[in-house]
């Protein structure tokens, strides 16, 4: 083994300084050094197997690998510094990539035209690949490298063989987007024969590849929805989308002045045109001086604040990401590849009988199906890939697109977007279909293994919990959701049994088993923790009654009663009083409940919600009399020290409140709830003079 590193040069004492001085970018001793002996120039340099013109290409430095290639000896040197790779065998222009100064480039074209070194038999630099078939052009993509990619295609007339690796897979545009570099990809978008590989590679692959990897690049922005806006708006705070709304449409890091450098010549159709007559119409009517300032305002406080900043790439990548979504459903027509209709029959229902309820279970137990496999994202189209990760953006825009695609039905597994989109529980889709009303349509349709759309509600494959505060509202919310779909739903198709002879309630039941247990043991446990919790506090307030702060006279009246204070403090010892009993006899009755299933619909979860919401107001109110008692006691109601006191006392209450956010978020669920039941008492006149009328179109007549 020693033997072997004296021989390699790699591990020579000179090799590992120079190493040193490179990576402390000491270019000059790295020039002086190496000038001694030109030839270890071309030489492998480290254990990645560059050179010496390797590292210099990534110096940023047009300068420094100019005269690095001066000192080679003969032409012959110099155009194998130029044309070498590395171990991956990247050349010098696979290193430029990563530069920023688009000059490197320059340098290494101007440098082998200069001094003649192309031979006949040589191909252009910027058409040589690595060990996976990459171009420089294809790397600058990939590493979302767009100005340094829009100054390499001035260098070249023809841009299609760089929309591929040796592979012909992943193309240049599905690279760019797996590394979710949206500015690269709608720059794209523009060249020439890019929808060659952007959808269906066949002709380029055999049908073996494309079974393994075919995924169109709609299919694979279908798949992210952490980069669109739906996405961030449900899980992003009310801050955050204050401020997103705030910021400029205009990215952070772009300039004022137009950045695109691109001559149009590789632009479809007439793109040149179009972007000529954009420059012209920008250069006559310049943008206004206040949306200049607001875009400086706004970059200079995200410079003072990172939060800022965030908010604002992100806004940026959920733009672009909706741009180039709208580029690729245009062109995308894979929702014609559907199931074939076939003729229709009459829903025969098996003989109604009582269920089984304990060999069901035990079979459910015992069975292993098969639908539970993983479904490969292949398998979907970019309609239903988007309506299982609930982009309304990519559905939106494929409906209003092509109408038609709403008659889409998968190969495998026989589902329509409906289907899709509510057994991965998208109710943002839901609602989407609701306005274009699908619902009653679409909810007929049965899918394979006899599934009926309540029976994709009833399984838990795509369940992911939620954002619900414990199972209790979890089972409550998948109750819920139950019902809603349940009213789409014609009556013959409730009772509508699969291949495994259960209805959709039945199947429901089944699934939801162990989240009923687990909801049985942490609504007990929670309403004995409450409870002892409510009995302690009106025991409390319930002594306080009796002790009176400030004494009584010798006829037992208060001597403080004429203060406000001491009117206040009453007040509150009252209702936390009959607050934490009313709480407590809350907490008792879900103790003694049955806890079946359908108690968890409104009963059970509205109890605990009351039992909470009294809880709190309990313990508010006992800490606002603690204050006022102190206040009535040390007799302060003048000093600075009083609202210091009673600060303390409100700090105490807020800071409560913080601890108790889910069960308050619960109660607003709650009371949204109640709203929409109380909307079903008022007339439809009344609310239709209160909302504004969609202008949503029609589309069921498609179906």
């Amino acid at each position: 083994m020693e033997s072997r590193e004296e021989e390699n040069p790699k591990f020579d004492p000179i090799m590992e300084e120079l190493q040193r001085i490179v990576l402390h970018s000491e270019w000059d001793y790295f020039k002086k050094d190496h000038g001694r002996n030109a030839a270890d120039l071309i030489k492998p340099f480290n254990m990645a197997g560059n050179t010496a013109i390797h590292i210099a290409a990534k110096s940023n430095n047009p300068d420094l690998l100019r005269e690095l290639l001066d000192l080679l000896p003969e032409d012959s040197d110099r155009r194998q510094g130029l044309r070498t790779g590395n171990a991956h065998e990247n050349t010098l222009l696979h290193q430029v990539v990563l530069c920023k100064n688009v000059d490197m480039v320059n340098t290494v074209l101007s440098y082998e035209m200069e001094k003649n070194l192309k031979q006949p038999e040589d191909g252009d630099l910027l058409e040589l690949r690595n060990d996976l078939g990459e171009t420089p052009v294809y790397i600058a993509a990939k590493y979302g490298r767009l100005k340094m990619l829009k100054h390499m295609a001035k260098y070249i007339n023809d841009m299609e063989p760089h929309f591929y690796n040796r592979d012909f897979y992943p193309s240049i545009l599905h690279i760019a987007i797996i590394g979710q570099h949206f500015d690269v990809a709608m720059w794209l978008s523009k060249q020439k024969g890019i929808e060659k590989g952007a959808f269906v590679l066949e002709g380029i692959m055999n049908a073996k590849e494309y079974e393994k990897y075919g995924l169109s690049c709609l299919q694979l922005l279908s798949s992210m929805p952490s980069v669109f806006r739906s996405h961030h708006s449900q899980a992003a705070g009310f801050t955050h989308n204050l401020i997103y709304a705030c910021i400029p449409n205009k990215g952070y890091d772009e300039e004022d002045e137009d950045e695109d450098e691109d001559d149009g010549k590789f632009i479809r159709g007439n793109g040149d045109i179009e972007s000529g007559k954009k420059k012209i119409k920008k250069s006559i009517s310049p943008s206004p001086v206040s949306s200049r300032i607001y875009y400086a305002f706004w970059k200079l406080v995200a410079e003072e604040w990172d939060y800022i900043k965030e908010i604002w790439k992100i806004k940026k990548q959920n733009m672009q990401a909706k741009e180039l979504a709208d580029f690729l459903v245009s062109r995308d027509k894979s929702w014609r590849n559907t199931k074939r209709v076939e003729p229709r029959t009459h829903v025969v229902l098996p003989v109604i009988q009582l269920p089984n309820i304990s060999e069901t279970k035990k079979a459910l137990l015992e069975k292993t199906y098969a639908f539970r496999n993983p479904i490969e994202c292949k398998d979907y189209t970019p309609l239903l890939l988007a309506a299982s990760t609930g982009i309304i953006e990519i559905v939106d825009k494929i409906i209003e697109e092509y109408p038609d695609s709403i008659s889409h039905i998968s190969q495998h597994d026989h589902q329509n977007v409906l289907h899709t989109a509510v057994k991965h529980r998208q109710k943002s889709i839901y609602k989407l279909l609701k306005k274009y009303k699908l619902l009653k349509v679409l909810g007929t349709q049965i899918a394979s293994r006899n599934y009926t759309l309540l029976h994709q509600v009833a399984t838990l494959d795509f369940y992911d919990v939620g954002n619900q505060p414990g199972v209790v509202f979890q089972l409550q919310e998948e109750l819920h959701w139950f019902e809603r779909v349940k009213e789409i739903v014609p009556g013959p198709f409730q009772l509508y049994r699969n291949e495994d002879k259960l209805t959709a309630k039945e199947l429901f039941d089944l699934e939801h088993l162990e989240m009923l247990k687990e909801a049985r043991v942490w609504i007990k446990e929670t309403a004995q923790s409450c409870s002892a919790v409510s009995v302690l506090v009106a025991t409390v307030v319930f002594a306080a009654a009796y002790t009176v702060p400030g004494g009584t006279d010798g006829h037992g009246m208060p001597n403080l009663l004429n203060s406000p204070l001491f009117l206040f403090f009453t007040v509150m010892d009252v209702v936390g009083l009959a607050t934490s009993l009313v709480s407590v006899m809350m907490f008792l009755s879900i103790l003694t409940s049955s806890f079946q299933m359908q108690k968890f619909y409104k009963s059970l979860p509205r109890k605990l919600t009351m039992g909470f919401t009294l809880l709190f107001v309990s313990l508010t109110t006992t800490m606002l009399a603690f204050g006022s008692t102190i206040l009535l006691t040390i007799r302060m109601e003048n000093n600075k020290w009083s609202s210091i006191l009673v600060s303390i006392s409100f700090f105490l209450v807020t800071l409560f409140g913080l601890t108790q956010y889910p069960i308050v978020m619960a109660f607003k669920y709650k009371m949204k709830r109640l709203w929409k039941d109380l909307k079903k008492i008022i007339p439809n006149d009344v609310m239709s003079m209160s909302t504004k009328r969609s202008c949503k179109r029609d589309y069921s007549k498609y179906l």
